[in-house]
């Protein structure tokens, strides 16, 4: 296979020895070449914007700057130091701060301790730890109080609420409740506030407005923006998905496929570059396989024998009635009423924090309503617990795809069979195969640490995992999150297979154009309340969806809420 050369009609960044240099690093996972000889120069103050379909290696690069994964050739050097070799730990004391591509958050910690997580740099390398006791150092200098500990953690908490204070009210005026209770959209705020902390020389945003609104993206875009003014000297590299975003805060976009950087130009020259095109839209790049063909290869795959689905037929599969639900004193639901027929894909749209995940943890049983009923088939739920509901018949491809990172990519797929019977093996062993024949990519990968693969990749090994427990149900949250457009289309495809096939499928989407465009109905949520609900086709040019997610739909609500 043949990839494009790097166009770059920019002069080369000179390498500098306060800078960063990447210096043809490559990476392998067994006989996967995940990153092929990328050389890439980032001077100080500099904002670099990393481009790319998904499983070309953007993610991989990051964890190979910060220490994460090891190259397996070339190296990478930080003010004249190597990088390459060191645990992130020590790439983190040396000046290199990053986010990842789902939030990390530390939920039980205050907002503010969660900044503060950031600033050990400053606590560990600020003489905070009488030295004589090596590794126990700092824990006994907490523990007993000492003056040089007190005195760094009180200018770790100033340095935090300083950071907070950069992204207006979002943090700074919660900084004493729980980092669970922030918005998404907070967390992934909280996120890069937590890296701010560890004042960093060179930030590396990896996804920085994944799941987030159109609003909300362009929000975080303002905070970068402001953030480079107050940290000029701060390089920042971000991969992201939204050219939009791209092209209004990069002052160069390198642009990645098949592991190589084969753009290195401004924004909106590699954007109407024909090879950027190919990458993102799947057009063959100089002799490649079309990668839409992983997604329309085999069609073998069939959901859980229909025989089995219990009770009348014209009952839906999954009824939700007049359900209220609660986190501590936060009311998250307001008497939510929706149900899906069997062979019925729905949709349950609306903004960050209206309730659309909390839907349907309700129907995993991930959360428990305090008010109101959830029916399967017909009669109420009794399952308490969601291994329960998963006995059921019901899969889940949760928000974030959640993989076993240090399992492989086949163990990962095993653990969706895990509750099948035993002696199932033969079986289990043809629908692995099944799923091979949907999947192509997955033979080539099936030893590969699952932590190492892409975002994209891993939305696909979450849907396989998910297939090979033969469900009833499918409940499936934000399935675009954090893929490229090439991607959406293929993870869109197969669940199209999947609907024609007669699969009863539940999706929380934050994209509605794409999720209007396969499911047959859809319900709006905004504050916690269905303030629209009607047929795909009708909805998607309906203005009315598009007042509720921004906000003027909210009268419904208020009058919900003022009930309560």
């Amino acid at each position: 296979m043949t990839v494009a050369v790097l166009h770059r009609p920019l002069a080369a960044p000179p390498k500098a020895a306060d800078g960063l240099s990447i210096e043809d690093v490559s990476v392998s996972f067994g006989g996967l070449k995940a990153i092929d000889g990328v050389t890439i120069h980032v001077r100080p103050g500099e904002f670099i914007g990393i481009v790319g379909p998904n499983g070309a290696g953007k993610s991989t690069l990051v964890q190979t700057i910060t220490g994460f994964v090891r190259p397996t050739a070339g190296q990478i050097t930080f003010k004249g130091t190597r990088l390459d070799g060191r645990s992130p730990e020590a790439i983190s004391a040396l000046g290199v701060a990053r986010t990842f591509q789902t939030s990390r958050v530390f939920p039980a910690l205050t907002i503010a301790d969660s900044v503060m997580v950031g600033t050990q740099r400053a606590l560990i390398g600020g003489g905070a730890k009488p030295k004589r006791f090596g590794a126990f150092a700092e824990p006994i200098a907490a523990l007993f109080g000492l003056p040089a500990y007190r005195r760094a953690e009180e200018e770790a908490r100033q340095r935090a609420d300083a950071v907070m204070a950069l992204f207006g009210d979002r943090l700074l005026s919660r900084k004493d409740k729980p980092s669970h209770s922030l918005s998404y959209a907070n967390r992934r705020r909280l996120d890069i506030a937590r890296a701010l902390a560890a004042a960093p020389d060179v930030l590396l945003l990896d996804e920085p407005t994944a799941g987030m609104n159109p609003t909300e993206s362009h929000e975080l875009a303002d905070l970068l923006i402001d953030l480079r003014k107050s940290f000029p000297a701060m390089a920042i590299i971000m991969i992201e998905h939204k050219l939009d975003i791209v092209r209004r805060l990069a002052e160069r976009t390198i642009v990645m496929a098949h592991g190589r950087a084969i753009i290195d130009d401004t924004p909106d020259a590699a954007f109407a570059h024909p090879e950027v095109t190919a990458a993102y839209l799947g057009k063959a790049i100089s002799g490649t396989v079309p990668a839409s063909s992983a997604a329309t290869n085999g069609g073998h795959l069939q959901h859980g024998p229909e025989q089995d689905l219990p009770g009348d037929p014209a009952t839906p599969a999954v009824a939700l009635k007049n359900v209220d639900v609660f986190y501590g004193p936060v009311q998250a639901l307001f008497d939510v009423s929706l149900h899906v027929n069997r062979g019925e894909a729905v949709a349950v749209l609306g903004g960050n924090a209206s309730g659309k995940s909390t839907t349907i943890k309700t129907v995993l049983r991930l959360v428990q309503p305090r008010k109101g009923e959830v029916d399967f088939f017909g009669k109420p739920l009794e399952a308490r617990t969601t291994a329960e509901v998963i006995d059921q018949g019901v899969a889940s491809i949760p928000e974030g795809r959640r993989m076993f990172a240090e399992l492989t990519v086949r163990d990962n797929l095993l653990m969706g069979a895990f509750s099948r019977r035993k002696g199932d093996s033969k079986k289990l062993e043809q629908d692995l195969e099944h799923v091979i024949a949907e999947f192509p990519w997955l033979g080539s990968r099936l030893s590969q640490l699952a932590g190492t693969l892409s975002g994209g990749e891993q939305q696909m090994v979450a849907m396989a995992r998910a297939w090979l427990r033969r469900p009833r149900i499918l409940c499936i949250d934000e399935p675009s999150m954090g893929l490229s457009p090439l991607m959406v289309d293929r993870v869109y495809e197969i669940l199209a297979r999947w609907k024609a096939q007669g699969l009863t499928i539940i999706m929380v989407e934050q994209s509605a154009n794409h999720a209007l465009e396969l499911v047959d109905r859809a319900y709006v949520l905004r504050n916690g309340v269905v303030v629209l609900e009607g047929e795909a086709a009708k909805l998607r040019n309906d203005p009315a969806i598009q007042e509720a997610y921004l906000g003027l739909g909210r009268d419904k609500a208020a009058k919900a809420q003022a009930a309560v």
